[in-house]
């Protein structure tokens, strides 16, 4: 072994702690930064020439330890859009587009797909979810009518928000609980009066307004009609009678027998009016059967048929007759909608994104999958807290959060750096010692081929 060999050897510990300062440096400076993944140090020993005699000196190498699977602490953030990771995998990330001036295409994203934990994501001018760093978020599209989910061949795209207004859609059910008070005055008493009409708001195809109004009116014991009017509508007002059961009175049914239905419930539903407007009027098949008619109303040059459910023939829900002072109304409820704009975006923890309107309707547009990795810490890192699937890693396997060992998505919250300062801080101190060490081994060694240059003058 030759002075010049330990000479060599201590400038690769030096090399080595220079190595393991800057990755605390770079741990340290970016212990404030969303998502990011601290990098740790590995020392090797290098042998040249080693046996049960001699040991000619080799040194030390130093390599990165990327701790990318080691989650950070979630913390709740201000946005609902800002997102994290609880549990395995990564967000799937395009890099920013390239515009190509004077096209029609207009911004391009590239093929390749990148991965992240940063998730302080924000709609951008555009519409499409964006991260701090820049980098858009990606998304398998809904169908927001049945909820599928189109993920044929991995085709997640990044998430745009183009769907800012909300169609109307037309009146087509109306549902009524109701009670009817059982001993009200009849039709020709003195002291008659007809109680206050039902009403609600329905939409057309349009989505203007219209109101629907039902007037009650008994007529005898256990005998009502109710008489229906839409505004706006070029219908006469369709009237029906409505008859209820005592218990023991029988009354046909639709398969020409009879049955009996229990007092106070709906016993059945004739239309009066004539000119008949009303299609589809049920009739009792048996006890429970659905109580309901349809009227086809004429708005304009349209039709916009209307179905009625006042509830079960012999069954006390719906539209039913007991002891109560006045017509008791427990909920009327139509299926219309009016026009909506966009209002709020939604994010649960499988993924799906909703879209919130001022119309009251939520719609699920995308579902944000997640990335995972056979081989995490071999993913490379890229600016941005971002990564790029390596030969090491594996490709990425998208799976639903929640499934297949994917962790599920946080809304309103944030993943902070894996940093531990204190930890970083022991490092620091640790390397700067051992880097004195070594600058002493090359002092010593200086000292020593200095005697030896003076023995030979």
């Amino acid at each position: 072994m030759s002075l010049f060999s330990s000479l060599t050897t201590a400038v690769s510990g030096l090399n080595a702690q220079q190595s393991a300062i800057g990755n605390i440096s770079d741990n340290v400076a970016n212990a404030q930064t969303v998502g990011f993944k601290e990098i740790g140090t590995s020392f090797e020993n290098l042998v040249t020439d080693s046996n049960q005699n001699f040991n000619q000196p080799g040194g030390v190498l130093a390599k990165p330890v990327y701790e990318n699977s080691l989650a950070g602490n979630l913390v709740s953030a201000q946005y609902s859009t800002d997102l994290a990771i609880s549990g395995n995998g990564f967000f799937q990330v395009k890099a920013p587009p390239s515009t190509t001036a004077g096209t029609a295409t207009g911004s391009q994203f590239a093929s390749s797909n990148y991965y992240t934990r940063r998730g302080d994501f924000q709609i951008n001018n555009q519409g499409y979810l964006v991260n701090g760093a820049g980098y858009y978020l990606e998304g398998y599209a809904v169908n927001p009518q049945t909820n599928v989910v189109n993920n044929a061949n991995g085709s997640a795209v990044p998430i745009q928000v183009t769907q800012l207004l909300d169609n109307p859609v037309a009146t087509t059910k109306v549902t009524l609980n109701a009670n009817l008070p059982s001993s009200y005055p009849v039709v020709g008493a003195t002291n008659y009066t007809s109680p206050a009409p039902v009403s609600e708001q329905l939409y057309d195809a349009f989505g203007n307004t219209h109101q629907a109004s039902i007037q009650f009116d008994h007529t005898a014991t256990n005998t009502w009609t109710a008489s229906i009017t839409l505004a706006g509508a070029t219908n006469p007002a369709a009237t029906f009678t409505l008859k209820f059961g005592d218990g023991t009175t029988t009354y046909p049914t639709s398969s020409g027998g009879t049955y009996t239905p229990a007092a106070g419930t709906l016993a059945s539903i004739t239309e009066t009016t004539v000119p008949a407007q009303a299609t589809s009027v049920a009739q009792a098949a048996t006890t429970g059967t659905a109580a309901t008619f349809t009227i086809p109303y004429a708005i304009g040059a349209a039709t916009q048929p209307l179905t009625f459910n006042f509830g079960q023939f012999g069954v006390d829900t719906g539209l039913t007759q007991f002891a109560d002072s006045q017509v008791n109304v427990s909920s009327i409820v139509q299926d219309g909608i009016p026009r909506g704009s966009f209002q709020s975006l939604s994010i649960d923890n499988n993924g799906n994104v909703a879209l919130n309107y001022s119309n009251g309707q939520s719609l699920t547009y995308f579902q944000i999958p997640i990335a995972q990795f056979n081989a995490p810490n071999q993913l490379q890192r890229l600016d941005g807290s971002a990564f790029s699937a390596t030969q090491g890693s594996g490709a990425a396997q998208l799976s639903q959060a929640n499934d297949n060992g994917a962790g599920s998505i946080s809304s309103s919250t944030l993943e902070q750096s894996n940093v531990d300062i204190a930890s970083e801080f022991t490092k620091l101190i640790t390397a700067q010692n051992v880097y004195s060490a070594n600058s002493k081994v090359i002092t010593t060694d200086n000292q020593l081929l200095q005697t030896i240059i003076n023995v030979i003058q």
